[in-house]
């Protein structure tokens, strides 16, 4: 099972579900049908489904901080029918509510994909990074809200 994983949906390009695992960018791929599998050199550094619409209907494009299980278990029957390694559950996001001196803001925790395809090596998130403001804007994302230290800013609570 591949624990560590990013999801990124780009339905404005022929609707790809791309699963990165690592920020080593690939150099080739290999075509399997749905989906190819991503390289760099001999590592695998990722997947690209292609045409996911068939599968699922996703309407928000970038990355996935937080795919439901049931998104997984669509993946994961399709790397099945290639013989390639599934994914975990996400348990987390790795965004969690971190206070700042007297600001209470969003923290990419280490190994957390990031909206650029890089992982986090911890810090304090932008308008950019949480996909608020599409201009590369630096400025920290503060929380205006009551929530504790600590919750996961991307789960949502079931009720």
């Amino acid at each position: 099972m591949i624990l560590n994983y990013g999801m990124y949906n780009h339905h404005e390009l022929d609707n790809t579900l791309l699963l990165i695992f690592s920020e080593t960018k690939s150099n080739r791929y290999e075509d399997l049908g749905e989906v190819d599998v991503l390289y760099h050199d001999e590592e695998i550094v990722g997947y690209r489904i292609k045409n996911f619409i068939r599968y699922a209907k996703i309407k928000y494009s970038g990355i996935i901080y937080l795919p439901i299980n049931p998104i997984i278990d669509i993946i994961n029957s399709i790397l099945e029918k290639y013989h390639l390694e599934k994914l975990a559950y996400k348990k987390n996001s790795g965004y969690f509510t971190k206070m700042n001196g007297n600001e209470l803001m969003v923290f990419a925790s280490e190994g957390t994909f990031l909206r650029d395809q890089s992982i986090s090596k911890g810090k304090y998130c932008t308008y950019y990074d949480l996909y608020i403001k599409d201009d590369d804007d630096t400025e920290l994302f503060v929380i205006d809200e009551r929530l504790p230290e600590g919750v996961d800013f991307f789960k949502m609570e079931v009720k």
